[in-house]
């Protein structure tokens, strides 16, 4: 069971309201508590699911899945001095990475990829490596799923025990 939701962000006071509401109207749990590891990943209290939460400009992206899910989204024509972060990816990631699209889609990789380790980029940027469709940390390769689901205008990376390729997201007005 692996889906994602899109929803304007400024309908909701936080992320953690949002996800509730999801939870409550497509999963039947109402009133979910959301609680935090000791890292900070977000968790559901007795409820068999997994969520990560991703937000760019106004949009609002949430991944459900019974697996532990990372998700990240950025905005396909968000200005960003990517050659300053490239700086800080490994020589084979950089070799490939030739305009801002192919650095959206590793960074939304490694961010969704942190999220699912539950760790932060501060710490785990230098260890993840994106290698020829393939995720590794610490040089250890992860058992997990890299997909791209399609969403107009957006780059969204889903790292999951799941696979989402077929997934497309759920618009929530």
């Amino acid at each position: 069971m692996e889906k994602i939701f899109y929803t304007d962000k400024r309908k909701y006071v936080t992320s953690e309201q949002a996800v509730k509401e999801i939870l409550a109207k497509f999963f039947g749990f109402q009133n979910a508590c959301i609680s935090r590891t000791e890292t900070g990943k977000p968790f559901l209290v007795g409820i068999p699911l997994f969520f990560s939460v991703s937000h760019t400009g106004n949009a609002l992206f949430i991944a459900v899945s019974d697996r532990n899910v990372g998700l990240d989204a950025e905005l396909l024509n968000r200005q960003t001095d990517y050659e300053k972060i490239l700086k800080k990816f490994p020589e084979e990631e950089r070799a490939v990475i030739r305009s801002q699209t192919d650095f959206l889609r590793f960074w939304t990789v490694k961010e969704s990829a942190v999220k699912w380790l539950g760790g932060s980029l501060a710490h785990d940027l230098r260890y993840l490596r994106y290698i020829g469709g393939e995720l590794f940390y610490k040089e250890v390769p992860l058992p997990v799923h890299i997909t791209f689901p399609h969403f107009d205008g957006f780059t969204l990376a889903v790292c999951g025990e799941r696979d989402f390729s077929s997934v497309t997201p759920v618009i929530i007005q």
